[in-house]
């Protein structure tokens, strides 16, 4: 990675991940020292590139370095929050995770231990494919766990508040407040509210729960002392949904002389609950939006000061959880956007195929080899989903042309292949009408420019090398191996070692060299489970693990006799044409 950050040309987005991810694990877990001039630089190209999950990260790397250098602590805070909006913007749960983390460290470092306990119980819910980076946080945790278990740290209060303020529930409600205020998951947001209410107020159970208006009914994932589950009744029953409807606090000492005490709870259980303190959540606008359901005080009965508090730290929860929900909101929106634009790209890709029998399902394979190039690049998911909508739209420009020609069966006539060829036109005169976000207009020019070649012979602008988006470069190899690979009702596909040797000498002519390098990087599973129809149902075990072990450029070698040192290397072949020539699928 050191010698990409050398070099700015070659710097890449996984690159620059690696980096940032390898610094967590040196500089965060292990407090070796960084380069803050490559760490700088990672954040800018990461601006440059628009990967904001990057640019998240670190940014929350350089508030932890710039409080360790001597920043104020509502300076490094301020930071933080920055990383955390463009973590959650950016949708990247690992981004997300070192961002709270990060949050962790600056409570742990003002040796306040519980918030910062709070803060890494809350980055464990969310889950990466990273083991060994779960694995460090977990670690740090039990770190922490030790040292407030052992008191070796005494927490304090943190430096903005004033020395003489001793009072331990004023303090609580500060720790929560601050806490709360920085998470928008609901889910981890209910765990931090409820962990701090019981602490603060020295009881055994605390469950946070949400009044859902639309359905009338309260919910919660959170019941402290049980099994993590949902939680989730009618508003008009029991104590939670007395406090809900008629907005009184029931402060029981005797759960069970209480008339809307459900004893069957604690029969299932096996729990005894002996005293409650229940208690409406509001929000700016004094409306209830939950109930706080706090169960068994260690010592004696729940008191005016534990109602007092829970009042004051209710109207903190009661804000957050409404952004929190407005969050969620706002993020369901964008996802029911997501299902309407990928609809309405899957219709557009389906009128294809109902004007063009003959080639049927190409738009849809040329699309899953784009995706598997993409893989071998390592583009990032935002440049993947536009490479892929512009694979299945690639001929939406076939609506333009005559049933006579595009429908012919036989040889096309000079006129009539220029007729076809205004397809990549009518292609992008057709997307280029349509306005649905910024990067819609990537997927015009990426999918009118499958015909480009990289010498410039291509049409229909004759663009020449890089001129050519990257995206029509990797759609132009894929178009012409799904070409040669499908059959047609005129022909049969080609055998596989001409339709590679085709690609291969297409090479810096028709094809860019680096998109075809890593064309031949795909495992050769990967290519058949696109090739034939569902492959990964009916293909053995063990035929899977061989052709999973080697990608197309061993296959070729292989085919053109330069495998001899390639271990199963008849084998290979024997399972790859087993099902490559036993595939009836057309187009």
């Amino acid at each position: 990675m050191n010698k990409a950050l050398n070099n700015s040309d070659k710097i890449n987005y996984q690159d620059m991940k690696e980096f940032l991810l390898d610094s967590f694990f040196e500089h965060i877990c292990k407090d070796k020292p960084i380069k803050l001039a490559d760490l700088n630089k990672i954040h800018k190209c990461s601006i440059a590139i628009k990967a904001f999950d990057l640019v998240s990260i670190s940014m929350s790397y350089l508030a932890i370095n710039n409080y360790k250098q001597g920043a104020r602590y509502f300076q490094t805070l301020t930071l933080l929050n920055d990383a955390k909006y463009l973590a959650n913007s950016s949708n990247s749960p690992i981004a997300q995770k070192i961002n709270l983390f990060c949050f962790a460290l600056i409570e742990y470092f003002e040796k306040n231990i519980e918030p910062a306990l709070n803060l890494l119980n809350a980055s464990l819910y969310i889950k990466t494919n990273n083991i060994k980076f779960e694995e460090a946080i977990l670690n740090y945790k039990k770190k922490i766990d030790n040292e407030y278990q052992k008191k070796t740290i005494s927490p304090a209060p943190p430096s903005f508040i004033p020395s003489e303020i001793k009072d331990d529930a004023l303090l609580a409600l500060l720790q929560v407040g601050r806490t709360i205020a920085i998470e928008t998951n609901i889910d981890s947001l209910l765990t931090i509210i409820a962990q701090q209410i019981q602490q603060a107020l020295g009881a055994d159970r605390c469950t946070v729960f949400l009044l859902d208006t639309e359905h009338n009914e309260l919910w919660s994932k959170v019941a402290l002392g049980l099994e993590m589950q949902e939680i989730r009744f009618s508003a008009n029953k029991g104590l939670a949904g007395h406090v809900a409807m008629t907005g009184e606090t029931v402060n029981i000492s005797n759960a069970y002389e209480s008339e809307y005490f459900n004893k069957e709870i604690d029969l299932k259980t096996g729990y005894k609950t002996r005293n409650i303190l229940c208690m409406p959540i509001r929000n700016l606008s004094h409306q209830i939006v939950g109930v706080f359901q706090v169960l068994n005080k260690f010592e004696g009965d729940f008191t005016q000061k534990d109602e007092d508090l829970l009042i004051a730290i209710g109207s903190s929860a009661g804000i957050a959880l409404e952004n929190a929900n407005l969050f969620n909101k706002q993020k369901k929106l964008i996802e029911e956007q997501k299902m309407l634009f990928s609809s309405f790209i899957d219709t557009l890709s389906a009128s294809i195929d109902a004007r063009d029998k003959i080639t049927s399902g190409h738009s849809r394979r040329v699309t899953a080899y784009a995706g598997l190039i993409c893989d071998e690049c390592k583009l990032s998911d935002n440049e993947k989903e536009i490479i892929k909508n512009a694979g299945l739209l690639h001929d939406i420009g076939k609506i333009g042309i005559k049933d006579s020609v595009l429908q012919k069966e036989g040889k096309l006539t000079p006129e009539e292949y220029e007729h076809i060829k205004e397809h990549v036109r009518f292609t992008h005169n057709i997307l280029g009408k349509v306005y649905i976000s910024k990067n819609f207009k990537d997927v015009a020019k990426i999918a009118s420019s499958h015909h480009e070649k990289y010498d410039g012979t291509g049409y229909y602008k004759g663009l020449k090398g890089e001129e050519i988006p990257l995206g029509g470069r990797i759609l132009a190899v894929c178009d012409v191996f799904d070409a040669i690979t499908s059959k047609r009702h005129y022909r049969d596909k080609m055998d596989i070692k001409s339709a590679l040797e085709i690609i291969i000498e297409g090479k810096n002519k028709h094809f860019d060299e680096n998109i075809v390098k890593a064309f031949f990087n795909i495992k050769t599973y990967d290519i058949l489970c696109v090739m034939v129809d569902n492959l990964k149902n009916n293909i053995e075990i063990s035929e899977e693990n061989l052709l999973r072990q080697f990608n197309l450029g061993q296959l070729y070698a292989i085919l053109n006799n330069e495998g001899d040192a390639i271990v199963n290397h008849k084998q290979l072949t024997d399972t790859f044409n087993k099902y490559y020539k036993q595939n009836p699928q057309k187009g």
